[in-house]
């Protein structure tokens, strides 16, 4: 049986594809659980140094299954097991990226999307947001664009996205998969262990007072002089060459 979710390994990045295209691509409990696996098997895999959600069809994710205004309790969480990714994760977004979907576009680190990509937040009196997508609109806008978003719900465009920090570019849509595999690429090219710690840094830079989040980036520096893979960037620095880091 063909997974909701297809997952492939090239060049040291991880493709995971939602592939429901029929049906929007959809987050039902299959997808999301398909997702979840597909997220923690990248996440394990020695050999993945870059994670990339990317959508077969027109629409990214339409959210929840029509009709539906919250996910099930029992459903797999395939949004917070990406989210937990200690990789870098960029998101292809194509097509529209409706609640959950819109949802799980944010639980990326970055977003690359096509002009006439779209990120949908429905209302409260719609279908409550779900997937932390109200939580993550608020760290990366500010409050009061995200109550807005909340109260009265919206479509936001590629370009407005991009204007307010939620797209890292905006690319015609046949370059989408080109550019999006070129940004992985450099990312893979980079120190994988910095990555990670830049990555851990950043996420918790919200939830830790102010000293305590610099007292973390200098006890990650710190963490991060110790490794095989900082002596390597050194070594090859003065060597002249591309270093061959090995995550260690």
């Amino acid at each position: 049986m063909r997974l909701a979710v297809e997952l492939g390994v090239r060049g040291g990045v991880a493709w995971l594809t939602l592939a429901r295209p029929a049906g929007g691509n959809r987050l039902d409990a299959e997808m999301l659980g398909d997702l979840a696996a597909a997220a923690v098997a990248a996440d394990e895999d020695e050999s993945v140094r870059v994670i990339v959600l990317a959508a077969a069809g027109r629409a990214f994710s339409l959210g929840l299954p029509a009709g539906r205004r919250w996910p099930e309790p029992g459903w797999p969480d395939g949004v917070g097991a990406l989210a937990a990714a200690g990789k870098p994760v960029i998101a292809a977004v194509g097509g529209e990226a409706r609640g959950l979907g819109a949802a799980l576009a944010l639980a990326c680190d970055l977003r690359l999307m096509t002009p006439a990509a779209r990120l949908v937040v429905p209302s409260a009196a719609e279908a409550f947001p779900s997937g932390g997508l109200l939580a993550r609109l608020a760290r990366c806008i500010g409050a009061a664009r995200a109550a807005e978003l909340a109260l009265l719900g919206g479509r936001l465009s590629a370009r407005q996205a991009l204007a307010w920090g939620l797209a890292s570019a905006v690319v015609p849509a046949g370059r989408l998969r080109a550019a999006v595999a070129s940004a992985a690429r450099g990312l893979a090219a980079r120190a994988p262990l910095a990555l990670r710690c830049a990555k851990e840094a950043v996420g918790r830079a919200l939830d830790l007072p102010l000293d305590d989040g610099i007292r973390l980036e200098h006890d990650l520096y710190v963490l991060l002089q110790t490794t095989a893979d900082r002596r390597e960037g050194v070594r090859a620095f003065l060597a002249g060459r591309r270093p061959r880091f090995e995550a260690r």
